[in-house]
């Protein structure tokens, strides 16, 4: 095994790693949340890591054996695994008046932090490997942890200042 495939290994590894860690944090987290909203997007969350796991180790598989994995139907099987409307759907049970414990707060920032974190790492990643297939694979990646963390900054502003969520959301506006 040459160099270049050693570390696109240590990075497959890495990247199934991070993933499995996502899963069980937001598995965790809505298992204990007493927020049913809450707990709707954690489970969400730990559906797209599962979603992440299970692409990974598919490339991972062929990618050992030295043979060629078509990405685009890897990242295809990933898509049509979830609803277009889902974090819509969460948004739609909204009150202005849901209350949410501290300690989900810190998840939902902990969770930010980690959703930054795995796109910083798929960055590196895509720009290291000589792998095509595995630069299309993480690009992707990047693309979901941008759009993760922008699920869970939206959760956080809600619980921060729901009458605020709601403005920007509708884009109200005053007319004098």
């Amino acid at each position: 095994m040459n160099h270049a495939n050693s570390l696109d290994k240590q990075a497959l590894m890495a990247a199934l790693e991070l993933e499995e860690k996502g899963y069980t944090f937001f598995k965790e987290t809505a298992s204990k949340s007493s927020n049913s909203f809450a707990k709707e997007v954690f489970d969400f969350l730990a559906g797209e890591e599962l979603r992440h796991i299970q692409a990974i180790k598919k490339f991972n598989v062929e990618f050992l054996k030295g043979n060629s994995i078509e990405t685009d139907g890897l990242i295809e099987a990933i898509k049509s695994g979830k609803s277009k409307s889902a974090f819509e759907r969460l948004f739609k049970h909204l009150s202005e008046t849901a209350p949410i414990a501290g300690t989900e707060l810190d998840a939902y920032k902990f969770a930010m932090d980690f959703e930054l974190q795995g796109e910083a790492f798929y960055k590196k990643a895509q720009v290291e490997t000589a792998d095509q297939n595995a630069k299309k694979l993480y690009g992707f990646l990047v693309g979901e942890e941008r759009g993760h963390f922008k699920i869970v900054e939206s959760c956080l502003a809600y619980f921060e200042n729901p009458s605020e969520f709601f403005h920007q959301r509708e884009k109200w506006h005053l007319e004098g």
